[in-house]
């Protein structure tokens, strides 16, 4: 069987989306980002612990743990109220260029799964998501607002220069034990 290079699902709606946004912006806390080595990264971003918006997720979940069943088979570990996601602003001129998610230090655990989640209230263009396996694949569909997307995260990828307007997105990295 062929290894799928993502899964992507519409899971909210626009008013679903301002909800999950104020919840977010309501819950903000200090930290660095773990930008990917050698990665050039020009888009703000900032911290929301996942137990403080757990509730507005449901269908994000579902959708990663139903990805990783039927698409990818990694063992994860449970996500706990502690964990940090990301919250990426990229206004116009703004990208990330080509990097993986799966570079970890840690000995006793590998990110195996990258979930994106678009938050856009307002329409943008330019941002694709590019994911290189064998060669680029330009993930249009992650473009609407609402949308998910699971990749593995050793796949490498970015994201193009935001040309107008602006894209926001929830970044989640799944783990779980080390590869071997």
């Amino acid at each position: 069987m062929r290894e799928a290079p993502y899964s992507f699902g519409k899971l909210y709606n626009k008013e679903d989306i301002k909800i999950l946004n104020k919840a977010i912006n309501e819950n903000l806390i200090d930290g660095e980002d773990g930008y990917a080595a050698g990665a050039q990264k020009t888009s703000e971003v900032k911290f929301v612990r996942f137990g403080k918006i757990q509730r507005f997720l449901s269908p994000f979940l579902d959708f990663c743990y139903t990805s990783n069943i039927n698409y990818f088979g990694f063992d994860l570990h449970p996500i706990t109220s502690q964990k940090r996601l990301n919250y990426n602003i990229y206004k116009e001129g703004t990208e990330y260029s080509w990097h993986i998610d799966a570079v970890s230090k840690n000995p006793v655990r590998d990110i195996k799964l990258t979930a994106l989640l678009n938050l856009s209230e307002k329409n943008y263009e330019g941002g694709e998501l590019v994911l290189f396996k064998t060669w680029e694949i330009v993930c249009k569909e992650f473009n609407e607002p609402g949308t998910a997307i699971i990749f593995p995260s050793f796949t490498n990828h970015k994201v193009n220069k935001v040309t107008t307007g602006s894209r926001n997105t929830l970044a989640l990295w799944m783990s779980g034990p080390k590869f071997r």
